[in-house]
């Protein structure tokens, strides 16, 4: 379960890095039998996603540097950064695997809600392990 989270947080570390502000993630372990099933909710501030962008998240295998311009990358290929401590780099969903995997760990489905920061649209993406 460390490890599903972790990339989590991950994605939300890869959405936030170039904010000029402050940089928040809030991790929410719903417990509440009377809203329905538990649940993990990671909330960040980062720049959103497009729907196109959100549809590409849900692709299996598909890197973030092969998604075209899509995320913004500092280089073309993988570049493992070097060891800086406790630094807030994203370093973890290199293959175009992770979030997938991690939210197929944690639960049945997932909800993604993003809005990109430059728009007034919001984009909802509902994934179900049995239909993945």
């Amino acid at each position: 379960l460390a490890f599903a989270l972790a990339e989590l947080i991950d994605n939300s570390l890869s959405a936030t890095c170039r904010n000029t502000g402050i940089r928040s993630i809030q991790i929410k372990l719903l417990f509440d039998d009377s809203q329905g099933k538990p649940a993990v909710a990671v909330i960040d501030n980062g720049r959103g996603m497009t729907s196109k962008q959100l549809n590409n998240w849900a692709v299996y295998r598909l890197s973030k540097f092969t998604r075209q311009g899509d995320f913004e990358s500092d280089h073309s290929g993988y570049v493992r950064p070097l060891p800086v401590p406790r630094s807030l780099n994203s370093d973890i969903s290199y293959f175009g695997v992770g979030g997938k995997q991690a939210v197929f760990f944690v639960g049945q489905s997932a909800r993604m809600i993003s809005k990109p920061a430059d728009s007034q649209d919001v984009h909802e993406l509902v994934l179900s392990k049995e239909d993945f």
